[in-house]
């Protein structure tokens, strides 16, 4: 990762549960999207954070299974 991770919106696809009759084609994961500082990228999971404290250290973040992920943008 680079010094000052980039700013990213993470567009991604929520797992969605039922305890109801709802016919399948009802059921369908919801479209998310979530704003936060790239500061991990793999293969297998992508982490963005909120907050940053004056040593580096990062609070409030968010890991992404990479198979849920639609899209990444930049926005900085």
């Amino acid at each position: 990762m680079r010094k000052t991770p980039k700013l990213v919106k993470v567009v991604w696809r929520d797992i969605l549960g039922t305890s109801g009759w709802e016919k399948p084609e009802e059921v369908n994961p919801p479209v998310i999207q979530t704003t936060g500082y790239l500061i991990h990228k793999d293969r297998k999971v992508v982490k963005v954070a909120n907050t940053q404290d004056e040593k580096g250290d990062w609070s409030s973040i968010t890991a992404f299974p990479t198979g849920c992920i639609e899209e990444i943008i930049d926005i900085l």
